[in-house]
């Protein structure tokens, strides 16, 4: 194809007002489920353990870590409910200040034990007066603010990060730290954890593992077809206001599932980005064309590769989408190319 420059012509750039309040709407729309009540329940537990534990009656059971593969959506889940269950919402103190009963952070990283006690100082605005100290210190230092400035709860995500690369000692500085810090003596902490299966090394320390409860998501499955299904029903219809369409050939609930790595959180952005789409294009349906275009354009895959496209979509794995490009395989069409 031959070209030049004052034959391209831009794409218009619309308001872009109506498309923030459109994402902010679609965004702003959650699909619960039994994970939801699960979560909320052993949010639950570490209220009623915090509370009993601020008057010498509590147990040691002071931390629930939530474990899922990446893109299940556990860390929105999480945050959620943070904003949402009354034990976490800020009250006032006497000088007319907003009080976060919660700390939150997100791990670093190739994390160790004492670069997560100074995140954890540093998210308190404490930046000082702690260079030289011991780990042993830093978990006071860390307690004693904590107390301080009235936290009594802790977020920690990504907490993998602290389990990998992790040798020499690493792994058990990364463990005695987490576990001085919701075992203190002076401050009764309750944590709130979440990552990857890799942060399964940390938890294997027999006190951690004693004083933490486990919660797993687990990945979409056939079984979860209607799951899927309530997904679609729930971004599409309920949080867009657009309509879909799809043969009983498409097999979308399991194409969907698969180019989503079998993640909910993900198959739930691939929805969405699908509906961002056909509101900028002026659409109100989402069919499989608009699904083929999301996924090309996220994973940039070829045709033969596009999970919404081809019959054997099971056969091929997200995470190989660009590797065409290592073995020099040409597409017939390209419309990139040029002459």
């Amino acid at each position: 194809m031959n070209s030049t420059s004052d034959e391209f012509e831009y794409p218009p750039v619309l308001d872009v007002g109506p498309i923030i309040e459109f994402k902010a709407r679609v965004r702003a729309h959650r699909t619960y489920s039994k994970r939801d009540t699960e979560f909320c329940g052993h949010t639950n537990n570490l209220y009623y353990n915090c509370e009993a534990s601020h008057r010498g009656v509590g147990t040691e059971l002071r931390a629930v870590c939530v474990i899922a593969q990446a893109g299940s959506g556990k860390t929105s889940m999480i945050r959620h409910h943070l904003a949402r269950l009354p034990y976490f919402k800020p009250t006032v103190d006497e000088f007319g200040d907003e009080v976060s009963p919660i700390l939150c952070v997100k791990l670093k990283p190739s994390s160790t034990g004492k670069s997560m006690l100074r995140q954890l100082l540093k998210a308190m605005q404490i930046y000082g007066g702690y260079s030289k100290a011991n780990e042993s210190e830093l978990v006071d230092l860390v307690v004693g603010h904590m107390k301080d400035l009235g936290y009594r709860y802790l977020f920690i995500d990504e907490l993998q990060h602290g389990a990998r690369g992790t040798k020499d000692g690493y792994l058990k500085q990364m463990q005695d730290a987490l576990r001085g810090v919701i075992d203190h003596d002076d401050w009764p902490v309750h944590a709130i954890l979440a990552g990857t299966e890799e942060v399964l090394p940390i938890l294997k320390e027999p006190q951690l593992r004693r004083r933490t409860y486990k919660m797993r998501l687990q990945p979409l499955s056939l079984k979860y077809v209607d799951i899927v299904k309530t997904l679609m029903n729930n971004v599409i219809v309920k949080a867009a206001g657009m309509n879909f369409s799809f043969d009983d050939d498409d097999e979308i609930e399991k194409r969907l599932m698969h180019a989503a790595n079998y993640a909910m959180g993900t198959a739930i952005l691939l929805l969405q980005e699908a509906c961002f789409d056909a509101f900028i294009e002026g659409k109100a349906t989402i069919d499989i064309a608009t699904m083929e275009k999301i996924y090309r354009i996220k994973s940039g895959c070829i045709r033969p590769d596009n999970i919404f496209l081809v019959d054997n979509f099971e056969s091929i794995r997200p995470i190989n989408s660009l590797s065409d490009m290592l073995l020099g395989v040409a597409e017939d069409g390209d419309h990139d190319a040029s002459n």
